[in-house]
């Protein structure tokens, strides 16, 4: 994953997910520094609510196919 922000663009990377109470933690890391992102049950709906957008769904329905059609041995599709 990507951050794009006017401070720079930063790279991160998920490692693993975990419940602790009340939250979710996606730990990762971020450059050379550990990363923990803490996730409420407000935010987990907000986040499945913007990826139940019909162009989301659309997109997430077509990933297959675009992965598959891209690693032909044909060369087409890319």
């Amino acid at each position: 994953m990507k951050v794009v922000s006017p401070a720079g663009d930063f790279e991160i990377t998920i490692k693993d997910a975990v419940v602790e109470k009340e939250f979710v933690i996606l730990r990762g890391q971020m450059g050379v520094w550990d990363s923990k992102i803490y996730l409420r049950p407000s935010d987990l709906w907000l986040f499945i609510s913007i990826f139940l957008r019909p162009s989301i769904i659309a997109f997430l329905l077509k990933l297959p196919f675009r992965i598959l059609f891209r690693h032909s041995p044909s060369g087409r599709g890319t």
